[in-house]
């Protein structure tokens, strides 16, 4: 206890000291910790799962692609995993962008049509009712969804109609995992009620213990017949059980473009912990050089206690016990700041923090490793010198100016790292928000207006199926009708990065892998999208309903090595294997390259597809400028007409375009904020270093003023060494910083420059800001009355 009492009663003492410590440890205390929530969110997705490394999700390869499955999807396979060693199976069905019906009110949700072995594989805690989906009329609702549809009323018992038309009854609802899930969801319905779902259905095991999952994967690599009854097909598929740990930051060729998935970036997450790591580094190197000061204009009392028998264990108690309420007050002052910004750091992140018990462990984890690490050096430094010359080093020691101005140095490479990749960000976000895509973004709209059943079952009889066709045609007829509406098309898709492809054979036997659009020939006049050669056929009449024509873009055709599409035809390459006389498809005409998603992947080959038919209930229009508030009236009024009701959601397509670089946003700001902060505690470092070493120079100043010394003399002589030292940090801090953006952008097909004046601002802002810090010292330093420093030596 007097242990911290005599250290309170030192740093209430030194209290400016304290107050620059302090204020430096807070504010990158703060930064790091809410990088290591997100990080932790990151790396703890899931974790409601019964053993998220013990439960598989199945990865299916065919023909160059690969999609989340079941590995039992084609069953016509003879070979099979063992039963025995399955001991969990769930199947689940994703309906996203579906809907319900209840008291007259369409919902919009995105649900799983599964069976209570889901609750088998994952906790989801209780609210209220049962989890059972074993009744195909059950259905379990999440909490927040239950209360936008039911309100406060208890949903339980309740009956709802869903989007194929039958009626399930609310079982239970449930809570949502304090952890971040790779499948969100806002129902669960029982996928006993029907086996004809629009979308195929993901398989989750967990297998027996002591199953040898290398053996399982083995066994997957074989390549298997799709279609063994019909030998003419060659086409081959094979399988991979994937743990679910990792299925969140898999990167396939194909990831399903839906709400109902969540998928993290494994670099960016990286580069987060980099950033993380910078700032703490940076943080704790001000720390303990600070401290260093402490230490010194304490060394004649350390040398005294030492000298009356103070042991080791003693002074290393002393010391921890000032680093431990340093740091005890900084990390408070961290979760007051956290608090504070709370609201536009959740809005940065897209999500609220919540308070867990991760947020204690860490806090206990920061009160003894920080002032243990800041203990360390000084302990070492200070009991390995004698007693009797302990007092030299308050004034005369190059030795611990020198320690001090490279911990300053390094803190101020990684000031400057930062600074500079903030810059970069920055730069990079401007060229991918300057450079054309290549199509169209302003007045366009995307809508969710077709509202059909996902459950093709429901669709028992021809009248079902025709009366869907009509308000099909009728809503298409709609949009013809509209004078405001330019142009639309029916697709899933609007012009989102194509992740499917496959490979092609051009008739001079090249192969190239092309990714694929089935298009309608709406499309490349809704998005301005430019033939440079050829064109395509009117397809108005109705026998060139069900007729395909293939365009390319410029990429696909050098890809393919033509130079022309004159006489240029491909085929698929799956064709030319199952097939003795595969049909060649002849390329009617060639686009100009566009930028099909991120500018920053580049330009991707592309294949159309192009039919006079498509379906979907997404829908993408072009409207004449300033008629977007009548064309939302008609549209309202069209689905009044055809499917009673008035909701439906849609999206300006500008802010798709826009929601793309919505990563790249938040890098560019998160460098920016994080590189300010970083400058700050650099110059509370630098003001503190040097509150206390120009005050130790008083008396040379003094002298130096008697000898005729002038103003601009001082100026020199006070501020050469930490020039000198930001030189020296921007000689190191330029190529790992280099390096660091060179790692970043390696595999970035389009990215900003890298030029001298990136790092020549970058230090010009940090050097001037640190020199501005110095000033006020300087001056006040240069200003001393020699006869006062001199009657008080």
């Amino acid at each position: 206890m007097n242990t911290l009492r005599y250290a309170l009663r030192f740093l209430l003492r030194a209290r400016t000291y304290t107050l620059i410590n302090l204020l430096g440890l807070a504010f990158s205390l703060a930064c790091c910790i809410i990088l290591l929530r997100y990080i932790h969110r990151e790396l703890t997705v899931d974790t409601h799962c019964v053993d998220r490394e013990k439960v598989y999700a199945v990865q299916v390869s065919v023909s160059g692609g690969a999609y989340w499955g079941s590995y039992a999807a084609y069953r016509n396979d003879s070979v099979l995993i063992a039963p025995e060693l399955i001991e969990t199976k769930c199947s689940f069905v994703p309906l996203e962008n579906d809907f319900l019906v209840s008291e007259g009110h369409r919902y919009r949700c995105d649900a799983l049509a599964t069976d209570s072995t889901f609750f088998q594989l994952f906790s989801y805690p209780l609210i209220q009712g049962e989890k059972n989906l074993t009744d195909p009329s059950s259905v379990v609702l999440t909490q927040s969804y239950a209360r936008e549809v039911f309100g406060s009323d208890n949903p339980v018992g309740k009956t709802i109609t869903y989007s194929n038309g039958q009626e399930y009854v609310v079982k239970g609802v449930i809570g949502l995992p304090t952890n971040k899930t790779w499948l969100n969801f806002d129902l669960l319905l029982a996928n006993t009620s029907s086996n004809r779902w629009e979308k195929m259905p993901l398989d989750l095991y967990r297998f027996v213990p002591g199953a040898d999952m290398n053996k399982l994967n083995q066994v997957g690599k074989h390549p298997r017949s799709l279609n063994p009854h019909y030998p003419s097909d060659t086409r081959v598929y094979t399988f991979r059980f994937v743990p679910l740990k990792e299925c969140y930051f898999s990167k396939l060729e194909i990831r399903e473009q839906s709400p109902i998935y969540v998928w993290g970036d494994w670099g960016q997450l990286q580069i987060f912990m980099g950033i993380c790591a910078l700032l703490l580094v940076t943080g704790l190197l001000n720390f303990i050089n600070l401290y260093m000061i402490f230490m010194l204009k304490r060394t004649h009392e350390y040398g005294i206690r030492r000298v009356f028998g103070a042991g080791r264990g003693a002074v290393f108690a002393q010391i921890f016990a000032e680093n431990f309420l340093l740091s005890a007050l900084a990390v408070l002052l961290a979760w007051v700041c956290i608090e504070l910004t709370r609201v536009p750091v959740s809005r940065f992140f897209g999500f609220d923090f919540s308070y867990t018990a991760f947020d204690g462990y860490l806090s206990l984890v920061l009160l003894v490793f920080l002032p243990l690490m800041a203990s360390l050096y000084p302990y070492f430094r200070f009991t390995r010198i004698l007693p009797s010359v302990g007092i030299r080093l308050v004034s005369t020691a190059g030795q611990s100016v020198r320690a001090r101005m490279g911990l300053l140095l390094l803190q101020y490479v990684l000031t400057l790292i930062l600074v500079v990749l903030a810059f970069y960000f920055n730069r990079q976000l401007d060229t991918l928000l300057n450079t054309e895509p290549g199509y169209r973004t302003e007045n366009i709209l995307v809508a969710h207006l077709a509202h059909e059943s996902k459950d093709f079952s429901s669709y028992q009889n021809p009248e079902d199926i025709q009366a869907r066709v009509q308000r099909v045609k009728q809503l298409g007829a709609k949009m013809k009708a509209c004078p405001d509406i330019e142009y639309w098309v029916a697709d899933q898709s609007a012009l989102t990065s194509s992740d499917f492809g496959m490979k092609f054979i051009g008739n001079n036997g090249r192969t190239a892998f092309l990714y694929m659009w089935y298009a309608n020939p709406s499309f490349f006049r809704l998005y301005e999208l430019r033939f440079v050669e050829g064109t395509l056929p009117s397809m108005e009449e109705e026998e060139d309903w069900d007729r395909e024509y293939y365009v390319v873009n410029r990429a696909a055709l050098k890809e393919l090595g033509y130079d022309s599409c004159q006489g240029a035809t491909l085929m698929y390459e799956d064709d030319k294997m199952r097939a003795q006389n595969p049909e060649a498809h002849s390329i009617v005409a060639v686009i100009d390259d566009y930028y099909d998603g991120h500018i920053s992947a580049g330009v991707h080959p592309m294949v159309f597809v192009v039919r006079r038919g498509s379906s979907g209930d997404l829908y993408t229009l072009s409207f004449r400028p300033g008629r977007l508030a009548a064309v939302m009236d008609y549209l309202k009024k069209v689905e009044r007409e055809i499917y009673g009701t008035e909701e439906f959601e849609y999206t300006l397509f500008s802010d798709q375009v826009k929601q793309i670089y919505a990563a790249d946003r938040r890098m560019a700001m998160l460098y920016t904020s994080f590189a300010f902060i970083a400058i700050v505690v650099s110059c509370l470092g630098l003001f503190g270093i040097s509150l206390f070493d120009i005050r130790q120079r008083y008396r040379e100043i003094a002298i130096r003023k008697v000898n005729g010394a002038m103003l601009k003399d001082l100026y020199v002589l006070l501020l050469r060494r930490y020039v000198g030292m930001l030189l020296l940090a921007a000689v190191v801090a330029v190529p790992l910083a280099w390096l660091a953006i060179h790692y970043y952008t390696a595999d970035l097909v389009v990215k900003a420059p890298v030029t001298v004046g990136l790092f020549l601002t970058a230090f010009l802002i940090v050097a001037v800001i640190s020199v501005a810090t110095l000033l006020w010292q300087v001056n006040k330093a240069s200003r001393i009355n020699p006869s006062e420093v001199m009657k008080s030596e």
